[in-house]
């Protein structure tokens, strides 16, 4: 299993990203669709459930006006990372049970580390207004 965990390796889906990040409701959309498919296999992502749940919720409180200070570039690489998750033909088929969410893991994985900066300050942010 060969995944390339590099930008270029993601670069198919980098157009796609462009059009969710241009259109809030198509957005809100795919977000439903991710946080559907992460609770259906919750139980098989072990520890990426709560990688997704910090990239679903920055993109989330960023789709409702809530959370501007995230960078273009940031979301971008967020949204990406979801639309690779969401997608049913990526690294790894999703239909093989397990293993076809072993390459989204890694995914998101790859997403958090490219915007781990801006990702911690959304965590205080966050921190702050649920004070």
């Amino acid at each position: 299993m060969d995944i390339k965990l590099d930008k270029k390796g993601l670069e198919p889906y980098k157009a796609i990203a462009n059009e969710y990040l241009k259109d809030k409701k198509k957005s809100l959309g795919l977000l439903n669709e991710a946080l559907q498919k992460a609770t259906t296999h919750r139980s098989a992502l072990g520890e990426t459930w709560e990688k997704l749940q910090l990239l679903f919720g920055v993109l989330r409180d960023w789709l409702n006006g809530n959370y501007k200070e995230m960078p273009k570039r940031s979301l971008l690489m967020i949204i990406l990372g979801i639309v690779y998750f969401v997608s049913p033909i990526d690294g790894i088929f999703d239909y093989i049970p397990f293993a076809g969410l072993v390459d989204d893991a890694a995914v998101a994985g790859f997403v958090i580390s490219q915007v781990s900066v801006d990702l911690e300050r959304y965590k205080l942010w966050k921190k702050q207004v649920e004070a």
